[in-house]
This record gives structure tokens, C-alpha cells and sequence, in this order.
């Protein structure tokens, strides 16, 4: 072989950088670091709140439970297209939102509802899963990214407002029981915590814009970072600061917003005629409105295991539903989330 043809020498110092660089190659991003733990204690935490949901289930009686879903029997399914209407109504307040744009029509938009319902409920996520998902679905049908996305997060914001109200509706309801104190106290601390929440994440809004906030959240969360479909954060803050200005709009959406809570609590109240356990329209109202408040306080909690059955059995005994009954009740809602 001449020396041409000799393959050349590489000098300690290159080798030691090739190996270096091979090293810096393949250690995780930080960011990649803080989304697999962000997702871990996700897990971990639905986990726990299963565990906490079968604890309930046994020591209410799992027969007793069992029984009151045999009466229910085929007839739960009614549920499914039940709980259709105050989808309806969501959507309805969210297609006020989209003014000055060729918005979708009332059945695409319940649609969407269906589906933000679902990943917000049932995936891993947190709520900021579902918001996205609704922003890609708008955008579908032509609505601009920023208008998309603004619509999303206005709705969402007012939506908590609504919340709020409807919790301090089920407050007010609750004190006229008897011997419900510590369970009004605990409720009453958690609407000042809503409160404040809300008004920060209006402020933030204001201030700070919006669009980075929930780049970050979901890449924390998902580990993508697929807000970025919604394009310049400017004009993302710019549609949100111009559906504030329309406040015709604003005083809609929510109305129709609290419409739709008020039809949640009317389900409840048939799943409960379903159960063979009538109650009154006022206990169904202190039950959703309350039980709400919890599991959107505790979001973070995949499809809200544990926090809904937890609420449904300290909200239910303090306006006289049994812990049976409780759980029979947050099980029957539990097929619906599923079915649909």
C-alpha cells in the first residue's frame, strides 16, 4: 500500500473532541428533562387519585353501589345525548366570540366541544390539551390562528368566571341545609381562591400576553410544541385584546355559558331519577355547581380521578345523598364521559 493511500493519523486533541461531542449528543435537553417529569408526577398523581377512588368505592360498599347502577341499567345511555345540550350551549357562547370572521356553524362547534371535552377529561393534558385541540379544529374551517387561538383563551377565561358565579349560586343553596359548616367554610375559601386565580390569569392576559404562557404550559406537559401552528404570538395578544373590547359579546358568551351549567346540573338531577334516587332541582344544583368548583381547582388531575367521586360524596352528604349514592352517581357520569 503506498502512503499515499494510507489512511491519515487523527491527532489526540480531534479524538477527544469527536468523543466529546458524541457525549454532548446524546444527553437529554433540559427541556426534554422537565416535560418526562412533568408527565411522570402526571401519572403519578392519576394514580393516586384512583387509588382514592376505589378506597371510596369499598368503604361506601361496592354491592350497594353495584345495585344502584343495575336499577339505572341500558337507560344511562340516555346520558350520551343528554349531556349533548349543554355542549350545545357552550358553543353557542363560543361562537359569539368569533365575530368579524366566518365562523363555523352551531353543529361543528359542538362537535368541537365534544372532542375539547374529551382530551381535557380523559388524556393526560392538564385543561390546556383541550384548548389547543379547539384552536387546530377552528382553523379547519379557516379561522385564522390568532383569531382561533384568542377564542379559545377569552372563552376559557370567561368560562371560569362563569364558574365562579355558579359555584356562588350552589354556596348560597348549600347554607340553607342544615349543619353543612365546614363543608360551606371549605367551599367559601376555595371561591376566594377561584377568585384570585381568575383574576391573575386575566391580568396575565393584559400584561404579559398570553401565548407564551401556554407554549410553555403545554411543552411542559406534552412535550411538543405544537402552539406554534397559531403563529405570531403579537397578533395572538392583539386578537385577545380586541375581543375584550367587544363587550356585547363577552356578556354573551357567558350568559350562554351559565346556561350550560345550569343544564349540567338539570342532568345530574335525571341521572339521579335514573338511579332511583329523585332528588330536587336545588341538591342537583348544589352538587354540579360545587363538585365543578373542585375538579376545576384540581385540573391537573387526569380525567379527575379520585377529586369527582371525592366531591360527589362530601358536596352529597351535606345535602343528604348517601355515599352510595354518591358514588353510583359519579359512576354513572363516569360511563358518559367514556361513551363519549
Amino acid at each position: 500500500m503506498s502512503a499515499e493511500s494510507k489512511p491519515e493519523a487523527m491527532p489526540p486533541e480531534s479524538r477527544a473532541d469527536e468523543r466529546a461531542a458524541s457525549s454532548a449528543a446524546v444527553v437529554p435537553h433540559p427541556r426534554t428533562i422537565r416535560a418526562a417529569r412533568a408527565r411522570s408526577a402526571m401519572w403519578l398523581i392519576g394514580g393516586l387519585g384512583l387509588l382514592l377512588a376505589i378506597v371510596l368505592l369499598v368503604r361506601a360498599g361496592i354491592p350497594g353501589v353495584r345495585h344502584l347502577l343495575e336499577i339505572a341499567g341500558w337507560r344511562l345511555l340516555w346520558l350520551v345525548p343528554i349531556h349533548i345540550v349543554p355542549l350545545a350551549l357552550d358553543a353557542t357562547g363560543w361562537r359569539r366570540l368569533l365575530r368579524g370572521v366566518r365562523a363555523p356553524g352551531r353543529i361543528y362547534l359542538t362537535c368541537a366541544a365534544v372532542v375539547r371535552e374529551a382530551v381535557s377529561g380523559l388524556l393526560p393534558v392538564a385543561r390546556v390539551g383541550g384548548e389547543v385541540v379547539g384552536a387546530r379544529l377552528l382553523m379547519r374551517r379557516g379561522v385564522p390562528g390568532a383569531v382561533a387561538g384568542a377564542s379559545v383563551i377569552v372563552e376559557l377565561t370567561l368560562t371560569m368566571g362563569a364558574q365562579l358565579v355558579f359555584a356562588g349560586m350552589g354556596l348560597v343553596l348549600l347554607l340553607t341545609y342544615p349543619a353543612t359548616g365546614a363543608t360551606s367554610r371549605i367551599v367559601a375559601l376555595g371561591l376566594i381562591v377561584g377568585v384570585v386565580a381568575v383574576t391573575a390569569f386575566f391580568l396575565v392576559q393584559h400584561r404579559w400576553g398570553m401565548f407564551a404562557l401556554m407554549e410553555r404550559a403545554l411543552r411542559v406537559v406534552v412535550g411538543r410544541d405544537v402552539l406554534r401552528v397559531i403563529g405570531d404570538p403579537a397578533r395572538l395578544d392583539e386578537a385577545i385584546h380586541a375581543m375584550y373590547r367587544e363587550h356585547r359579546a363577552l356578556i354573551a358568551c357567558t350568559a350562554w355559558q351559565l346556561a350550560g351549567l345550569c343544564a349540567g346540573a338539570i342532568e345530574l338531577w335525571i341521572t339521579l331519577h335514573l338511579l332511583g334516587q329523585p332528588s330536587s332541582l336545588r341538591a342537583s344544583l348544589v352538587v354540579e355547581s360545587l363538585a365543578m368548583a373542585v375538579q376545576s381547582a384540581m385540573f391537573f388531575v387526569p380525567a379527575g380521578l379520585g377529586t369527582q367521586e371525592g366531591s360527589f360524596v362530601l358536596i352529597g352528604m351535606a345535602v343528604g345523598l348517601s355515599p352510595e349514592v354518591a358514588l353510583a352517581l359519579s359512576l354513572a357520569r363516569r360511563v358518559r364521559q367514556l361513551l363519549l
